[in-house]
Formats: structure tokens, sequence, C-alpha cells
């Protein structure tokens, strides 16, 4: 138990003889700093459809009256009726057939 028995400078000194033998002695001060796991970088909440684009006045216009009719509203998904809703206000129509979908291949 000579081993167990080491205590800090100018500490006061612990008696193990006055508890009976058969007595656990847990010394954590003497324990070895657990290693601390590597810190994880924190994702950043970072819409990626917007991230590092450049928006036309129009695509400006148009996000931010979707943002508007979504903090009136309380949605925070519209249906695609709102959706077309908040376009017909601002003045789009529809003013032909429809055609394909950009970006989609044949």
């Amino acid at each position: 138990m000579a081993d167990n028995q080491s205590t800090p400078p100018g500490g006061p000194e612990f008696d193990f003889d006055a508890y009976p033998n058969d007595t656990c002695f847990h010394e954590r001060r003497e324990r070895p700093p657990s290693p601390r796991p590597a810190k994880k970088e924190r994702r950043r909440r970072i819409d990626p459809t917007t991230f590092e684009k450049q928006y036309t006045p129009e695509e400006l216009e148009f996000m931010n009256a979707m943002q508007r009719f979504k903090i009136r509203s309380g949605k925070t998904f519209p249906s695609y009726g709102e959706v077309l809703q908040v376009a017909q206000t601002l003045g789009y129509r529809k003013t032909g057939p429809s055609t394909d979908l950009p970006g989609t291949v044949r």
C-alpha cells in the first residue's frame, strides 16, 4: 500500500491504518486525466440553395416575397398553390403552353 500513500506536497497526510484492512481506497487525485475526444467542427446552418450564389433581382424579389408570406402565414413549407399565389401577386402570369422544365435532359 505504500505506492498509494503519496500525498501532494504541503497537504495533510492520510492515515490508511485508521481503516480496516479490507477497506478499498480510490485515489482520484492521482488519476491521469482522460483524453478528450477531438473537437468536432460545428456544422454551420447554411441553406445549400443560397450558399455563394449571385441572384438576379427577380430571384431576390421572389425569395423576399416567399419569406414575407411564410412570416405572415406562419407556414414554414407553403403548398404549390400558395407559391403560385405569391408569384401571381408579383405579376407573373402563364403566357403560353408548358415546356420542358429547365435542367431536364431528354
